[in-house]
């Protein structure tokens, strides 16, 4: 993950139902955090990750993460 918030700080948490979702790794999506299309390089792909039960995440906001697109930590931030 290169270009998500550096700033950001803290994690995105949020409730989602059991799916395929994309993580927008480029910063450009209308919907963030979630990929829309809108990235034009092959170096930004969107990462995808699958939810199996209804749950709350913590996605990565500042793209340190070794566990992407889940929050591990690495930025200094207590879950």
């Amino acid at each position: 993950m290169s270009k998500i918030n550096t700033d950001a700080g803290m994690p995105i948490a949020i409730t989602l139902d059991p799916g395929t979702y994309y993580r927008c790794s480029c910063g450009q999506s209308q919907n963030l955090p979630f990929c829309d299309g809108s990235h034009s390089a092959a170096e930004h792909m969107p990462i995808e990750f699958k939810i199996t039960a209804r749950q709350k995440v913590y996605l990565c906001s500042c793209g340190k993460t070794g566990k992407a697109p889940y929050c591990d930590g690495t930025c200094g931030v207590k879950m």
